[in-house]
């Protein structure tokens, strides 16, 4: 049973998906938390991927090769697309943007990536089962998709990351050489933390339209001491003030790695008993220290520092 999560810290609950066809959220400050919802219609093969925009709709793919989105209050399905050929890997909305380039305004557009080695982009207002755009430039699975203002960057099992340009229209391809599993885009825009089947995190320079493309590759740091992978799909994620990388493990702990030092350091927190597969931290800037994750144990823990977890706990 696949189960991994993402917190929606907004609305102060959190969402899980596992291998039972629903998704259910849990209140974020309970230690033991409840289900106030489960999301169960249209789903009737496991669902391997899920994500929230800003306003009041859910987006769910399972291995149907369907992608669902569904109101997040009613728990009401609103659409279905289907088109990939293979089961969907990742869901996310990558916004409508405005004049001062937020690209979370609207979140009109849904993208899903996909074992058949495609990234299929969709019109979330338009009744149309038709994809906006289909991106095939992938030779392999295609593990995880971003937004980063005017761009949409990907990644695959081929070991490439893709940042599609859309002002420009230009492609520009990332050599990573290793199977890519996950990415996480720092938060100022400036570099690109990927996950790799070597069982190597690597933190190299985003790609800008100030940068020469023969000298955009430049790896500056690698995380790889604590944290084991090379079997399993594990996530990573940058802390809202991009000072730690975070995560998962096949031994089941969290690993959360400083980015500043000069030698490899890290935590590991210890409670899941199975490979923690999927971590996610705290997007406001006040909560670094506020981090989730989710394992193969079928368990969804939310992690705070000593200091502030009275804090979490009250709020």
């Amino acid at each position: 049973t696949k189960l991994s999560s993402q917190e929606y810290y907004a609305r102060q609950y959190s969402q899980t998906y596992g291998g039972d066809e629903s998704t259910q959220q849990q209140q974020q400050h309970i230690p033991s938390a409840l289900p106030m919802q489960t999301y169960s219609e249209g789903h009737v093969h496991p669902v391997h991927a899920i994500t929230t925009n800003s306003s009041s709709t859910m987006l769910l793919s399972s291995s149907d090769k369907t992608i669902i989105a569904t109101n997040l209050v009613t728990a009401q399905t609103v659409q279905k697309w289907w088109g990939h050929t293979a089961r969907i890997e990742y869901v996310a909305c990558l916004g409508g943007g405005d004049e001062n380039n937020n690209t979370n305004v609207g979140e009109e557009i849904y993208a899903s990536a996909s074992y058949d080695a495609t990234v299929r982009l969709w019109d979330a207002r338009s009744k149309s089962k038709e994809p906006l755009m289909i991106l095939d430039d992938a030779k392999d699975s295609v593990s995880c998709i971003k937004s980063g203002g005017s761009d949409i960057i990907t990644s695959s099992i081929d070991g490439n990351i893709r940042t599609y340009d859309l002002r420009t229209g230009k492609l520009i391809t990332e050599d990573v050489s290793h199977p890519i599993t996950s990415f996480a885009v720092s938060n100022d825009g400036r570099s690109i933390a990927s996950s790799c089947l070597d069982g190597v995190i690597r933190l190299f320079d985003k790609y800008n339209s100030l940068h020469r493309i023969d000298a955009r590759k430049k790896v500056f740091q690698k995380f790889h001491s604590l944290h084991k992978s090379g079997n399993y799909k594990l996530e990573c994620a940058l802390t809202s003030n991009d000072e730690y990388v975070v995560s998962g493990s096949e031994c089941g702990a969290v690993v959360v790695y400083p980015v500043q030092d000069s030698v490899e350091g890290g935590s590991m927190l210890r409670r899941h008993t199975a490979p923690t597969c999927s971590v996610t931290c705290c997007p406001q800037s006040a909560r670094p220290w506020l981090i989730a994750s989710a394992s193969y144990d079928g368990s969804a823990i939310v992690w705070a520092s000593q200091e502030v977890a009275h804090h979490c706990m009250e709020e």
